[in-house]
């Protein structure tokens, strides 16, 4: 028994995301209420809805602060180059312009090779992820940590990437015409070889890589994944049980979903092997593997409010589309849960 103590003590894990659980069920709760009260109006009740899922979501998304900080940094050059050509083109003249024009030239070259690198090796990343769970502990003095993060990137941000760079593009395009390859300036044929080959050269580093936003723009517009709306999303009234009827196979490599068959993907939950550990850490990788199947359950169950109450109601065109991109948040995490 003193044994068995001491090896417990040896195991530390920190809870993350009780507080995010304990404030997802306080929103539900006074939603519900609202929802269910005759006293408030309809579109009160359609607002609620909306802003209280919106929160619940929020507590899903992690900021990734360098990721954050290169969107903020494209935001500041494409405004920084958008000023340096309109000095340029409207205000400035003769060495002043010509300076401030290969100032525009240097920067703008600058983004369109970072444009090109970050489609060409997917590095256009959203600056938030999606955290499901998050556990740091110890086991017997060895450092342990269970996370699963998600990559979520809504289609404004890939719109926004392919614009911006779309529209630096033009404007290098109309500088370099406009200011050293123009006909007036009665150029050589050396400089017209140069300009030629530069072109193809912009135009094959650019067309790959909004080839690729492109398609990731298409992907993001499709139906999501068949077998998952017709098993779970659209027979959502009928498995808001889901996740009582289940149960963890051998070592907890996966969970298994009696009622329809389903599997969950290997690797979401902590292998337990009964040979390589003791009864206490067994004990209590099975206590976390629980902890985990009770997040998943947290999220199933704000899923389908989100889902029933959104069938109750007509909603506008702009509130459709808001509803869309949250459920679209609730089925990047199941997408990723189920082995469909």
């Amino acid at each position: 028994m003193a044994e068995k103590k001491q090896a417990k003590s040896k195991i530390k894990i920190i809870k993350p995301l009780k507080k995010e659980s304990k404030q997802t069920k306080e929103l539900l709760s006074d939603l519900n209420s609202k929802i269910n009260n005759s006293e408030v109006s309809e579109k009160d009740k359609r607002l609620t809805l909306v802003k209280t899922h919106k929160k619940i979501t929020n507590l899903l998304l992690q900021t990734i602060p360098y990721l954050l900080f290169l969107f903020i940094l494209d935001v500041v050059m494409l405004s920084v180059i958008t000023v340096l050509f309109i000095l340029s083109t409207f205000i400035l003249d003769g060495t002043a312009a010509d300076i401030v024009r290969y100032i525009l030239l240097g920067v703008s070259a600058f983004m369109l090779v970072k444009f090109t690198y970050m489609n060409w090796f997917s590095k256009n990343l959203y600056f938030k992820k999606i955290i499901v769970f998050k556990y740091k502990s110890k086991v017997d003095r060895q450092k342990f940590k269970a996370v699963r993060e998600i990559s979520f990137t809504p289609i404004w941000f890939l719109i926004f990437f392919v614009a911006s760079n779309f529209y630096i593009t033009i404007l290098v395009n109309f500088e370099i015409q406009q200011n050293f390859v123009s006909p007036s300036n009665g150029q050589s044929k050396n400089i017209v070889l140069i300009w030629a080959i530069l072109r193809t050269t912009i135009d094959m580093m650019l067309l790959p890589s909004f080839l690729n936003s492109f398609n990731k723009i298409a992907d993001k517009s499709k139906a999501i994944d068949a077998n998952y709306v017709k098993l779970i999303k659209d027979q959502y009234f009928s498995n808001k049980s889901l996740f009582e009827d289940v149960e963890f196979e051998e070592n907890y490599l996966n969970l298994k979903f009696s009622k329809n068959s389903l599997i969950s993907k290997n690797g979401l939950f902590i292998l337990v092997n009964k040979d390589d550990l003791t009864r206490p850490d067994q004990g209590r990788m099975i206590e976390i593997n629980n902890e985990i199947l009770d997040r998943y359950k947290e999220i199933w169950e704000s899923y389908v409010d989100l889902l029933e109450n959104r069938m109750k109601a007509k909603f506008n065109k702009a509130t459709v589309h808001k509803l869309f991109w949250l459920e679209r948040i609730y089925d990047t995490i199941f997408l990723d849960l189920f082995e469909i």
